[in-house]
């Protein structure tokens, strides 16, 4: 499929699933990221489970997130995934990122100069 970036990002639909409820999120396609990252606050409302902390390194240093078990559903596929817990500023233009937990399942190609992604 093709899709055309959002507001010059490379950004698509990622539902998250929890015991208590779900939501859907524009996540931006984060190749750099290692895991699907969505907002902490979310990750408590719709009931994930906690899973622990984990150690990550950053532009910016060492850090500490927690991860939760989550069902999300990316381009019709389901994955049972941990997922990176963690409020994004409020001026970032993104709140949840899809990292390469998930891209690593597909083909991605990035075409920055006509600003659309394929993805099979």
């Amino acid at each position: 499929m093709k899709a055309a970036y959002k507001n010059d990002m490379p950004i698509l639909k990622l539902k998250v699933k929890g015991s208590k409820g779900q939501t859907e999120y524009d996540a931006y396609l984060d190749t750099g990221a290692g895991r699907t990252l969505i907002p902490e606050r979310d990750a408590k409302r719709f009931g994930l489970v906690y899973a622990g902390d984990t150690t990550v390194i950053t532009g910016s240093g060492k850090d500490t997130i927690r991860l939760y078990r989550a069902k999300v559903e990316f381009l019709g596929k389901e994955f049972n995934i941990l997922v990176f817990g963690r409020d994004l500023p409020k001026q970032a233009q993104i709140k949840a990122m899809v990292g390469r937990d998930i891209l690593d399942k597909y083909r991605a190609c990035f075409d920055g100069i006509r600003k659309e992604i394929e993805i099979t």
